[in-house]
């Protein structure tokens, strides 16, 4: 039923399910799912949230409080961290959103622009991120919080126009550098790690592209309908590159130890090893080189104080 009483919708989403499947088998896969869903439930169950649903590989909860929701997404995203992003290898990570508004409810779920606005933003969220609305950011002003939010600008989401949103850091952070398409994040941190946060499993979207795109024209006559199918076939081609792009650097672990990284400029692009074996290069097209040596910068000074301080 309608109810003019706000809530709190979260939306957790496990990143690069799709490969852990492919590579582990179903059975393990669905064994991480179920770790994930109770390691969901017991958390939010300590701030008076409620599990709605889960949906493959990701779960609907809500909240009363805002202010619960936002301590239960980076309890939430702690745990998972300390459990499965050690080393050089990351089983799992999840990006979290959270949105703040009336719902029609029912017994066992939600429904109103404000669930699919939660839905979406979790969408946007990277391996490792809380992401939430402007009017969660808001909330949290009001309330006492010494939670810092960023302000990642107004951002497209998929049928729902711009949106301001923000991400809560919950990590404490030193330097944070970002490719141009935003698919990936570094983050130093003051526990002397580097975390890498991947962007939602980036196959999965680009081959819905790839699908509308192959389809752009179809049906219509005329010098527009062979056009638009020329240019929409052209791209839908380019894509496939675009997905081994992205999968070249999936499988490469959420949060390590400075001592075990590497990272150096190398003829104009950023070089990324981690444990003497995994290996990611960002070239000037993919990286902005200017920022990048800033955070070498960082990432040198703060491994130093690490290595002084053993």
């Amino acid at each position: 039923m309608p109810s003019d009483r706000p809530l709190a919708i979260q939306f957790s989403d496990l990143r690069e399910f799709t490969a852990i499947t492919e590579e582990r088998g179903d059975e393990e896969a669905y064994r991480l799912v179920r770790q994930f869903v109770d390691l969901v439930e017991s958390r939010v169950s300590g701030h008076g949230g409620r599990v709605l649903k889960t949906y493959g590989d990701g779960v609907m909860t809500s909240f009363d409080d805002a202010a619960e929701a936002v301590e239960c997404s980076i309890e939430m995203q702690d745990a998972l961290c300390a459990e499965y992003c050690q080393g050089e290898e990351t089983i799992l990570s999840a990006g979290i959103g959270l949105a703040w508004g009336t719902a029609i409810r029912t017994d066992d779920d939600l429904f109103g622009s404000s669930v699919n606005l939660a839905k979406r933003i979790a969408d946007v969220a990277k391996g490792g991120q809380i992401v939430v609305s402007s009017t969660v950011a808001e909330h949290s002003a009001l309330v006492e919080s010494d939670r810092a939010f960023r302000d990642l600008g107004e951002r497209p989401l998929k049928g729902l126009g711009e949106h301001r949103l923000y991400e809560l850091v919950w990590r404490n952070e030193v330097a944070k550098l970002e490719t141009v398409r935003d698919d990936i994040e570094f983050v130093l941190t003051e526990e002397n790690k580097l975390v890498i946060e991947f962007a939602k499993e980036a196959r999965e979207q680009l081959e819905e592209v790839q699908a509308e795109l192959a389809s752009l024209g179809a049906g219509e006559s005329g010098l527009a309908g062979r056009i638009k199918r020329a240019v929409g076939g052209r791209l839908a081609r380019k894509i496939p590159n675009v997905i081994e792009w992205a999968a070249a650097r999936s499988g490469m672990g959420t949060e390590h130890a400075l001592k075990d990284v590497d990272v150096r400029l190398d003829g104009g692009s950023l070089s990324l090893l981690i444990g003497g074996r995994k290996k990611m290069d960002l070239s000037g097209k993919e990286i902005d080189l200017a920022k990048a040596k800033r955070f070498i910068e960082h990432f040198e000074a703060l491994k130093r104080r690490a290595e002084e301080s053993t």
